[in-house]
């Protein structure tokens, strides 16, 4: 599980637009055409696809998708180059992290402890750190794989980040008030194990950036630039009864615009918009 690593920004989320964009979903809507293009783009995803952010197929699980990535190509998270890949921008926001920033806004106090699961080298740290007030109390924990803790540690150490820390396993969620889970939910085997297995869980999750929609939970495979990663869709039901099952109810969701999963040969599995959710846990106080 933990080997998947984690990503968390639009880069990652490839949604072809234009007339390019249009040409493709069109032609694709052709069975003959769209067979062509499976055969066509299964070509490109081998010759090029890895230096590109795309993806391919649908896939029952993780493992068939990760025996369609080209066979001398990395997979997951956990090397040197995928580590450093969204560094230079962590200072960043997008469209897409405000309705996160609204939440923190109101959630943030002294002594918060905040599980920022699959949080990379701590980007929506250092992104939010010009707008939110980060008590000296506090403790913002990012969760990652060990290629990607490491990053983060040298960045933490030359940005002065007191409150930035870094772990490799699950174990500080049983602390946390919060649980951030920005772009990363898709890209665990078992996304709910941490918090099934948490003897106390987190009063708040906030989710972000995740591949939610009415169809059939299913996998396909993400070329993110460096590496290949199987990546999950989730049946929106199931997703919400996942977290209701664990004692949590949705106070808000949201669509991220501009940030899509799009599928060329399998367009009825592409996703136009990722969507966010903020949880409390039952009996918990949702303001």
């Amino acid at each position: 599980m933990q080997s998947q690593g984690t990503l968390g920004h639009q880069a990652f989320h490839a949604n072809p637009s234009g007339a390019l964009g249009w040409f493709l979903r069109e032609t694709a809507k052709s069975s003959l055409i769209r067979k062509l293009h499976a055969r066509a783009y299964g070509y490109y995803l081998a010759q090029k696809g890895g230096r590109r952010r795309t993806f391919h197929g649908i896939y029952d699980d993780f493992a068939a998708a990760t025996a369609a990535a080209p066979a001398s190509a990395e997979i997951g998270f956990d090397n040197e180059a995928t580590a450093v890949l969204l560094a230079e921008s962590r200072h960043r926001i997008f469209p897409h992290d405000y309705p996160v920033l609204f939440w923190l806004s109101q959630l943030l106090r002294r002594d918060t402890f905040l599980f920022d699961l699959g949080g990379n080298v701590g980007i929506s740290y250092f992104g939010f750190e010009r707008y939110l007030y980060y008590d000296p109390s506090m403790t913002w924990l990012v969760h990652d794989v060990p290629a990607v803790v490491s990053a983060g540690k040298e960045i933490a150490g030359q940005e002065h980040a007191p409150s930035l820390r870094f772990t490799t396993d699950y174990a500080g969620i049983e602390q946390a008030d919060i649980l951030l889970a920005a772009g990363v939910l898709q890209y665990l085997v078992d996304p709910m194990a941490p918090l099934r297995a948490a003897r106390k869980r987190p009063k708040r999750i906030i989710i972000n950036t995740t591949p939610v929609y009415g169809m059939e939970s299913r996998v396909t495979l993400q070329a993110i630039g460096t590496a290949y990663c199987p990546y999950r869709l989730f049946n929106r039901a199931e997703f919400i009864q996942g977290f209701a099952d664990l004692g949590y109810i949705v106070v808000d969701a949201w669509e991220c615009p501009g940030v899509g999963c799009y599928i060329p040969a399998a367009l009825d599995y592409s996703i136009p918009a990722l969507s966010g959710f903020c949880l409390v846990l039952n009996g918990g106080d949702a303001d």
